[in-house]
């Protein structure tokens, strides 16, 4: 796409994002609230001519007793998924998609800005979602614009998708278009990291671990420090099953199992996130995981219930043979001038499109910061501006190298 020095793009980009930013769209263990920045995607959409339908979780009553919907009790009204379509309704499809939700804020008192700030401050698009996954939005509905701004047709179809529910209802987003029966070739995911080419998905699930009773702040602390050594430990352990692999470079290498401290409307919790890798048994991977939560705390744990998120999420691949892969790779090059980098994502939506709807899905996101304050699901998350341009750059350009395919 013959864009790459047009600052109006790159200025739209950036103000969709702050705007997106503004708007909240968390989702948790209760349900979520994505409606309010649904209905300006769909107005997006519809102001570009695109053919747009939405449907809610009720619209498809097999996604409440599907073995993949996960938390089939939580609150599923006025969540809409928004879909546009542009080019022939019967021509080959590329689904390209990011979703509209944000994680909950977990500790606003560490937050040093509004979490819904939407500004740039510092070179930085300051807030909630920045880099996941409000980047990813206003990166599709950018796309589209460019699209229907060029004078020649389309010979190909786009499906354009904003779902609902990634990061609490791990999957049920992906599960929803599958069930409302969404077909393509294959599926960009805008939702990725370091500007990898991110080929399926690492497995796995979460433990949750709550207070039976009220536990002292200095004994939860104490608590907190003994499982994330134990994570650490388990997860040093397990570093080698991802070399010799696309594994290799997984973002979840040194942490395969990782603790998060939380806390909602019932007080502070422990949420153990781990993965897994091809060819892995489940059940010894499970006694590993009991294993070391007894280590860790001892009969502590007995103060605790455990509960084990189901469905557990299998691994996925692309094959790297993959024509949208080599779109993405080659998009990667001819914008950073590095070669790419092709390794795997920890996302179940991934697995549920690439495994059950037969959609294979390439995942992709901008620089971000991964770790520590600044990083997505992270107090004070921030995206930096060259690096959303670029991100959005080499999306666009992905999308272009498929239709020319």
């Amino acid at each position: 796409m013959a864009f790459e020095t047009d600052e109006h793009y790159q200025a739209s980009l950036i103000d969709d994002v702050c705007q997106f930013v503004r708007i909240p769209s968390r989702s948790g263990p209760a349900g979520g609230e994505e409606a309010a920045i649904q209905a300006v995607v769909e107005q997006r959409m519809r102001e570009l001519d695109a053919r747009v339908h939405t449907f809610q979780p009720a619209d498809m009553p097999d996604f409440f007793h599907h073995p993949l919907c996960s938390g089939p009790n939580r609150q599923y009204a006025n969540r809409p998924t928004v879909i546009g379509e542009l080019g022939p309704p019967d021509a080959p499809a590329l689904l390209v998609l990011a979703h509209s939700d944000t994680v909950p804020i977990f500790d606003p008192d560490q937050w040093t800005f509004d979490p819904f700030l939407g500004e740039v401050r510092d070179g930085a698009i300051c807030g909630l979602g920045a880099s996941d996954d409000k980047w990813g939005t206003a990166t599709m509905l950018g796309i589209m614009r460019i699209l229907r701004q060029r004078s020649r047709p389309l010979s190909k179809r786009l499906i354009f998708a904003s779902t609902i529910d990634e990061e609490s209802g791990v999957g049920n987003g992906a599960l929803l278009l599958h069930l409302a029966g969404i077909r393509a070739q294959a599926a960009l995911y805008l939702d990725g990291y370091s500007m990898h080419v991110l080929l399926g998905n690492l497995g796995g699930s979460s433990i949750d671990l709550r207070p039976k009773t009220p536990i002292a702040d200095g004994t939860l602390r104490q608590h907190a420090r003994a499982l994330n050594t134990g994570c650490e430990t388990l997860s040093l352990s397990r570093q080698a099953l991802f070399d010799g692999s696309l594994f290799r470079d997984n973002a979840r290498r040194d942490c395969s199992v990782a603790l998060y401290q939380r806390r909602d409307d019932r007080g502070p919790y422990f949420h153990v996130a781990f993965y897994s890798l091809p060819g892995e048994n489940r059940k010894t991977y499970c006694r590993e995981l009991q294993a070391m939560l007894r280590d860790s705390l001892g009969q502590a744990l007995d103060r605790y219930d455990a509960t084990w998120r189901e469905p557990w999420f299998e691994p996925a691949s692309v094959p790297t043979d993959t024509p949208l892969v080599s779109c993405l790779a080659d998009a990667v090059r001819t914008i950073t001038n590095q070669p790419p980098v092709l390794t795997t994502i920890s996302k179940q939506d991934a697995f549920v499109l690439t495994n059950h709807a037969r959609i294979p899905t390439v995942s992709f996101g901008p620089q971000s910061r991964l770790t520590g304050r600044g990083a997505f699901h992270q107090p004070d998350e921030c995206l930096d501006v060259h690096e959303a341009w670029n991100g959005f750059r080499i999306a666009a350009n992905a999308v272009d190298n498929w239709l020319e395919s």
